[in-house]
């Protein structure tokens, strides 16, 4: 299986080369693709998130540099399902993970600050919360 995580935090995965998941992609089960968001914007700074476009406080995460992550990560799997990962999605259970291990692979869509632009939701195939609680972002899942 490919797994492609889309995330402003890429090195926040480095301990997914230890325990069971690093053994499953020595064993060459699990291959394991971080993707920076900043490389796919087009600002010298690099820059992912804007104010709401309605107004309000806070910023919000630009849909642009996420269609272009998710077009390349489907490039090398054009079949991963893409999940964004978001507290108002259905709670992820074992039912969820037993689905997934089925799949060729998955596109994982981290968001981040106050929230993620709308037309993001339209990228992806399903919308999953990793439970009811609260962490630094949404790159952090049940493997943290």
């Amino acid at each position: 299986m490919r797994i492609d995580i889309i995330t402003i935090f890429p090195e926040a995965f480095a301990p997914l080369d230890l325990s069971i998941i690093g053994r499953a992609k020595t064993e060459g089960r699990l291959q394991v693709f971080t993707h920076n968001l900043r490389d796919f914007t087009t600002d010298r700074h690099r820059k992912v998130d804007d104010k709401p476009f309605g107004g309000g406080v806070g910023m919000v995460m630009m849909v642009e540099p996420f269609a272009k992550a998710v077009r390349q990560a489907k490039l090398a799997n054009p079949t991963a399902k893409t999940i964004l990962l978001s507290p108002a999605g259905e709670v992820f259970n074992q039912k969820m993970a037993r689905g997934f291990a089925q799949e060729t692979g998955l596109v994982l869509v981290c968001g981040h600050y106050e929230g993620i632009d709308e037309r993001v939701r339209s990228l992806c195939d399903q919308e999953v919360s990793i439970g009811d609680y609260v962490l630094t972002g949404g790159e952090f899942g049940p493997w943290s």
